[in-house]
């Protein structure tokens, strides 16, 4: 009888290689590791691989984009425009305790550094954000039309200002190491009080 495909096997290989490349790009920077390194890290071969990713640089912006990906599952689920906030400052919760576990502060800056440099990788970040920035801006414009919020700028202006300035606070963290997430998110909440002006 012939073996049935496992379900769950891509899922299961996407992750080890995404596991395999964080720990080479810890121990040696992206720049310098290689597909080689990579692969025999994650002990499959460079073919097998390639069928997950078509390259180094899909590699870089799927661990970028992954650190967002709760994150960006949690825009989905914002509530209506009484607890807008509350549900924006879970979303900054949860972007900041993916960039700041297990060490991946500096690679993610790392690679957004390198975004700078590398078109394909730019592309694949900008996409990514842009669908973030389009879940957040349909959430406001949603709390708009309620009339529970009041904000000063239109509802992209506002949704880009509010990630681009969490995408601040977690590289400052980066950076300086900064205390406690709680005080990153008293910042972000009183920021988003500001942009969003909720009905009292």
């Amino acid at each position: 009888m012939p073996r049935l495909a496992d379900p769950a096997l891509p899922e299961r290989r996407r992750s080890q290689i995404l596991e395999a490349a964080r720990t080479c790009f810890r121990e040696r920077g992206f720049r310098q590791t290689t597909i080689e390194e990579i692969c025999a890290e994650a002990r499959i071969s460079p073919g097998a691989l390639y069928r997950y990713f078509h390259s180094k640089a899909d590699i870089v912006a799927a661990i970028a984009l992954d650190a967002r990906a709760e994150a960006e599952a949690a825009l989905d689920q914002l509530p209506d425009a009484e607890a807008l906030v509350e549900g924006l400052a879970e979303v900054a919760r949860a972007f900041l305790e993916a960039f700041d576990k297990d060490g991946d502060a500096a690679l993610l800056s790392d690679i957004w550094a390198e975004a700078a440099r590398d078109s394909l990788l730019a592309k694949a970040l900008a996409e990514r954000d842009r669908i973030a920035r389009g879940r957040l801006a349909s959430a406001i414009d949603k709390a708009r039309r309620g009339g529970g919020i009041y904000p000063a700028m239109d509802s992209e202006e506002a949704a880009e200002t509010l990630l681009t300035a969490l995408e601040g606070f977690a590289l400052r963290r980066a950076l300086w190491r900064a205390g406690p997430i709680s005080t990153s998110l008293r910042k972000f909440r009183t920021l988003a009080l500001h942009v969003l002006k909720p009905k009292r």
